[in-house]
């Protein structure tokens, strides 16, 4: 595995996991925002949970593809909500995170 690509993909998680929680924490009970938060902490978790299993070694395909989507998802609703700072910072943060995710699965095929 190219450590490289692990490690920028390990960087782009913890920043989706900083920028989904504030994403999620500022835009709660905020009318019209209720899936960005939903999906914000969708793709925090995901983020986390391969964060956790990164620091075993195991086989972590499964979770880069869920990572992945899960940051997708969370980057295209955020990119709807262009008045919000929150939520531009949130969905660039889950684009990068799903590009490293990806790349990570590129690079262990």
């Amino acid at each position: 595995m190219d450590n490289q690509k692990n490690e920028s993909c390990i960087v782009a998680c913890k920043a989706s996991v900083e920028a989904c929680e504030t994403c999620s924490t500022e835009n709660k009970d905020v009318a019209g925002k209720e899936q960005s938060v939903k999906l914000c902490i969708a793709a925090k978790d995901a983020c986390n949970e391969l964060l956790a299993a990164s620091k075993t070694g195991v086989n972590l395909d499964s979770l880069y593809k869920k990572c992945e989507a899960a940051c997708t998802a969370s980057a295209m609703e955020c990119e709807k909500h262009t008045d919000c700072k929150h939520c531009k910072a949130s969905a660039e943060a889950s684009r990068k995170c799903a590009a490293a995710c990806k790349a990570m699965l590129t690079a262990a095929a």
